[in-house]
């Protein structure tokens, strides 16, 4: 069983927005910090080669291994140089402490829906509106994550986002093994919401017979080894003439019912506290967390390899922005010189980004990844659950105008402790799909009929895909479609 509402938390935050006491996100952005400061380290380039104090690497690596100058090859003066090579291989050897988290609750709905298509951009949605509508009707009631991630040239739909993930995370397990000689399993774990859990499960029950999982699975992963945590609704508010709030209601077949909402990834750090807490007591050592969404989501081993190198706290993938990256977040520097990753739009306008830009300043986008130091977010689970900046969305829809409560993951950046910023390739990390156009425009599909800078960008998009289905799922293109 599980909990649908959350109302001692919905309870909570009534009271504290009646009471004015709310800690609402306030971030004053200094700058954006340039390729220099200390914690933002390049993995964008084909030449990485990084250097780190000898006593630090001879510290934090000892308790993965024994003999770790075989990893580097080099020294100099006090340090030890690692090339991205390096980093790759010493990455795969700590596969076993790592476990990947996928963020997994959204449902199908805005993907699908035909006023946000057609908002993103009117020419194209009178092109491709008969394949959304088709795909609506085929996966609009499935959750987003088991829908297709890509469509393919002949226009079958391809493998979804969850499938792709699991398949990857088995590729690495069969490498560990062809190296090492030992079989392990890939550790899964995911929040999924209320409404996605059901359909979900049922979708773990039946994939391990696809041959896209069944013929890479020689370790046995089965449906019981990937762990789940629900996230329950918070309820919605209203706002009273006399500036008071109350549980917001609406009136649905004839019946008023209150409006419940999920209140963010960013509640994940409460939602999968019991699950981090049994990962640690595992033995693991490090936990990723991602949208399913992302088909570059996939485990990047020179971060991991890093990360245990200098023990630090956290790390999170930015990087460079481009003319694609308009609704997201950006990484600033707060007053106090803390790194920060704040949204374009609700904490910082468009138009300061614009004019930085202009300035030709280097911009940094977030890839919506986060790795992190499992024993450093035990200890300091409570703090950060309890410090997690909480915004308040006001919305107006068909049924009235409500005040919605969220919390968003990348926030924790203010709350931890020197976290690292990793420079990546977004082509390499960051392929998102909001809409369902999004997933078209990757898929380069109906390309012949593109008009103007679309088509540059479907092909930059649908070349990055392309590699990702290959190098990271491997996947075979063939006679107009991917398959394995």
């Amino acid at each position: 069983m599980y909990e649908v509402i959350d109302e001692i938390f919905s309870k909570k935050m009534l009271d504290m927005l009646n009471m004015h006491k709310l800690k609402t996100l306030s971030i004053s952005v200094k700058n954006f910090p340039d390729e220099s400061h200390g914690s933002i380290l390049s993995l964008a380039n084909n030449s990485v080669k990084l250097k780190f104090k000898k006593e630090l690497v001879e510290h934090n690596l000892k308790k993965y291994i024994d003999d770790f100058t075989k990893f580097s090859v080099s020294s100099e003066s006090n340090f030890y140089v690692f090339t991205g090579d390096d980093l790759e291989r010493l990455g795969l050897l700590l596969y076993p402490y790592l476990s990947f988290g996928i963020l997994n609750g959204g449902s199908a709905t805005s993907y699908f829906d035909i006023l946000k298509n057609n908002d993103f951009n009117e020419e194209l949605y009178s092109l491709y509106a008969d394949k959304i509508l088709e795909a609506r009707r085929l996966f609009g009631h499935l959750p987003k994550g088991i829908t297709p991630a890509y469509v393919n040239r002949d226009g079958s739909y391809g493998f979804s986002f969850l499938a792709l993930k699991m398949r990857h995370l088995l590729m690495l397990s069969n490498r560990y093994c062809e190296l090492y000689g030992k079989s392990i399993k890939p550790s899964i774990f995911q929040m999924t919401s209320f409404k996605t859990y059901k359909p979900i499960s049922n979708f773990l029950d039946n994939i391990f017979d696809d041959n896209l999982i069944k013929d890479l699975n020689s370790c046995g992963l089965q449906r019981a080894d990937i762990l789940t945590a629900i996230q329950p609704l918070v309820y919605c508010y209203n706002k009273l003439d006399d500036g008071q709030y109350e549980y917001f209601s609406y009136c649905t077949n004839g019946k008023r019912s209150f409006l419940a909402l999920p209140a963010g990834h960013g509640q994940n750090f409460k939602v999968l506290r019991d699950i981090y807490f049994k990962l640690y007591n595992s033995g693991k050592k490090f936990v990723y967390i991602g949208n399913v969404d992302n088909i570059g989501f996939t485990v990047n081993l020179q971060t991991l390899a890093i990360m245990a190198i200098t023990n630090s706290s956290s790390g999170f993938e930015f990087s460079v922005k481009t003319p694609l990256d308009t609704k997201g977040g950006v990484l600033v520097l707060d007053d106090d010189n803390h790194l920060t990753c704040v949204d374009i739009g609700s904490v910082i306008s468009k138009e300061a980004v614009l004019k930085a830009e202009c300035r030709g300043s280097r911009i940094l986008f977030n890839c919506a990844t986060g790795l992190f130091n499992l024993e450093y977010l035990i200890e300091n689970m409570d703090r950060i659950i309890s410090d997690m900046p909480i915004r308040i969305i006001e919305q107006d829809k068909e049924f009235g105008r409500y005040t919605a409560i969220e919390q968003i993951t990348w926030e924790v950046m203010r709350i931890v402790d020197n976290p690292l910023i990793f420079e990546v390739n977004r082509e390499d990390r960051f392929l998102p799909a909001k809409l369902f156009v999004d997933t078209l425009i990757m898929s380069n599909y109906m390309n012949d009929k593109f008009s103007g800078n679309i088509s540059d960008i479907a092909r930059y998009l649908n070349y990055a895909l392309n590699n990702a289905l290959k190098n990271k799922y491997d996947l075979v293109f063939r006679q107009g479609k991917w398959d394995v």
